[in-house]
């Protein structure tokens, strides 16, 4: 679905690392995956195609200058835009120093896997009533108005989703392991999940597990002048073994 195709950082025998993207290569293909809004048309005529976006990615990793490169259709490149927008990167080395760089970020748009993906899936219509902020800052908690928040339409609650929806990893069975994952990542402003990364591992496949139930949920988006916002989220997930977790709803 995406593959990096990473710019020229500077010729010579030095050590360079291109930019990657804060949650790693598979998470970031996952959430376009789970993103992507293909062009109607072109999906009911089987066409398929891809979008090259260009960017800068400075010292610090902050990104600017983008632009489509290589196009796929006027709609298939505003959506494709859109998605490369909300990627957090690292910014490339050089000699283990950061460097700026460019990035040419491939979207594919594949129509038969684009059915198949959604063929077993539906997407969460969540009831947004206020407008988005459209300028791609992301907010800490402190600043806003409202935080966050994750979206059931059972009406469960995260506890509860997590406890019904937690499968206990068997190789943390077999190792009797137990602890917290904290996950940090991104709600979108359109209640999308984004750049997850872990902040606190307990391994032997909790951290993955962990990562498979934050990717599955939705959020109400937070806000902040009275318009939906990007924001930056933590979650806990506890895996206990014997005993029962209330303050998550886990159990084992």
């Amino acid at each position: 679905m995406a593959i990096i195709l990473v710019g020229l950082a500077g010729l010579c025998n030095a050590q360079i690392y291109h930019p990657t993207p804060l949650a790693g290569k598979t998470l970031t293909q996952d959430f376009i995956h789970q993103n992507q809004h293909y062009p109607e048309q072109e999906l009911k005529d089987g066409k398929n195609g891809k979008v090259v976006v260009t960017f800068a990615v400075d010292e610090k990793g902050q990104c600017s200058d983008y632009r489509v490169s290589e196009s796929f259709c006027d709609e298939a490149d505003r959506d494709a835009l859109d998605l490369v927008k909300k990627i957090l990167w690292t910014p490339a080395t050089k000699d283990m120093k950061p460097i700026a760089d460019v990035v040419e970020y491939e979207v594919e748009y594949s129509a038969k896997a684009y059915r198949r993906y959604w063929k077993k899936r539906e997407r969460t219509v969540l009831p947004l009533t206020l407008d988005a902020d459209t300028s791609y800052h992301i907010y800490d908690i402190h600043a806003l108005e409202e935080a966050a928040k994750p979206y059931f339409a059972d009406g469960s609650s995260m506890a509860q989703y997590i406890m019904t929806n937690l499968e206990y990893p068997e190789s943390a069975k077999a190792a009797e392991v137990s602890g917290t994952v904290r996950l940090s990542f991104v709600v979108e402003t359109d209640g999308a999940v984004s750049n997850i990364t872990i902040v606190q591992s307990v391994g032997a496949g909790c951290d993955n597990e962990a990562v498979r139930l934050l990717q599955d949920t939705r959020w109400i988006p937070a806000v902040k002048n009275g318009k939906y916002v990007r924001s930056h989220n933590l979650q806990d997930i506890t895996f206990n073994i014997g005993a029962r977790n209330y303050f998550d709803g886990n159990g084992y």
